[in-house]
């Protein structure tokens, strides 16, 4: 077989190919029938669908995937999406949450990173910030970065905390105890501070100082 041979079949081939990928490109080949949505636990799945501009029917291979997401984004639960095609006929919806470590009055909920992103029931966990910590300031972050120094099982003994200012934050537990915490720093050893503490007799405690921990 002739170069000029060769060539002419390899043209034709692409050819071929380049109007298959027009024809699916043009005409719903590949319809959008069903969508598959992972992650959510406080957003619904149906308002995770609409919130992504998709409805079904929809040819799958010209689905905006990034609109798609930017779309999902803008739910008040949700931190990020990712959208995906899944031939033939799904789209994949990955969502992931804001975790909701905080409140304020009014339900206000507040993420692992000191946003406050809804209004809603707070979720198990979630611990109340009382005081003078105001909306986006650094108190308030810094709180949240107290909060996330405690792992869960800790986190859930706790009613509110507290702060005066960015010296003084004093946790206030279920069991009406009191253990001051002070400013946000050397939060990892003051966590196994007050693990500690709340194992022992004692009323209100003071861990500002985690090796040096003092009861009255």
């Amino acid at each position: 077989m002739s170069k000029k041979s060769i060539t002419a079949i390899v043209a034709g081939i692409l050819a071929v190919l380049v109007l298959a990928a027009a024809a699916v490109w043009l005409f719903p080949v590949f319809k959008v029938s069903s969508f598959e949505i992972q992650g959510n636990s406080h957003v619904d799945a149906a308002q995770v669908e609409e919130s992504s501009g998709v409805a079904v029917g929809e040819n799958l291979v010209r689905v905006d995937a990034r609109a798609a997401a930017s779309g999902v984004a803008h739910l008040p639960w949700v931190k990020s999406a990712t959208v995906s095609r899944a031939f033939p006929s799904t789209l994949d919806i990955e969502v992931i949450e804001h975790e909701a470590v905080a409140f304020r009055e009014g339900n206000l909920l507040i993420d692992a990173e000191g946003k406050e992103f809804t209004t809603d029931t707070p979720p198990e966990g979630a611990v109340e910030i009382t005081g003078s910590a105001e909306p986006g300031s650094q108190d308030l972050r810094d709180a949240v970065d107290v909060l996330a120094a405690l792992p869960q099982n800790l986190r859930a003994q706790v009613k509110s905390l507290e702060v005066k200012n960015a010296y003084s934050m004093t946790f206030h537990l279920q069991d009406e105890r009191t253990v001051f915490w002070g400013a946000s720093e050397d939060n990892a050893n003051k966590a196994l501070a007050f693990e500690t503490v709340l194992k022992m007799e004692g009323q209100n405690w003071n861990i500002s100082n985690p090796e040096l921990v003092t009861s009255k």
